[in-house]
């Protein structure tokens, strides 16, 4: 099974998600051999978010899902994390960066959809009056 690490960044706006062929997920991705979670998610996010830094990550949980561009089951470990930089794509495979507060307003990848309602269960996106920062 593949392993990716992606990070839930939630601010007032919402969750943060981009844009990978049709659907959304996670900004994140999948380790080098020897890479640790939180070397593989600053450098992800980097390479997915221009002019961005990650700050005060911390181990949410760990999801699994079929992916919607292989087909294929990926164990997602997410850590929350704060974001400082430009919001804007920075690789040709993002095509956009959004705040998403309902999970209907575009189309989740399997994974992402169930990490969306673990973090709406566990109480920290709940519209405009999420849970503070953790």
């Amino acid at each position: 099974m593949r392993v990716a690490i992606n990070a839930a960044i939630i601010s007032d706006q919402g969750i943060l998600l981009v844009k990978k062929g049709e659907v959304w997920i996670l900004p994140g991705g999948k380790p080098t051999p020897g890479e640790s979670d939180i070397a593989c998610l600053c450098r992800e996010v980097g390479e997915e978010l221009s002019n961005t830094k990650l700050g005060n990550m911390r181990f949410y949980g760990e999801f699994t899902g079929v992916t919607p561009h292989k087909g294929d089951v990926l164990s997602a470990k997410v850590y929350f994390a704060d974001i400082n930089g430009a919001l804007g794509p920075a690789s040709a495979e993002i095509r956009e960066v959004r705040w998403v507060k309902d999970k209907a307003e575009c189309p989740l990848s399997d994974i992402t959809s169930k990490i969306f309602a673990s973090l709406q269960k566990d109480g920290y996106l709940r519209g405009s009056k999420q849970k503070s920062r953790i």
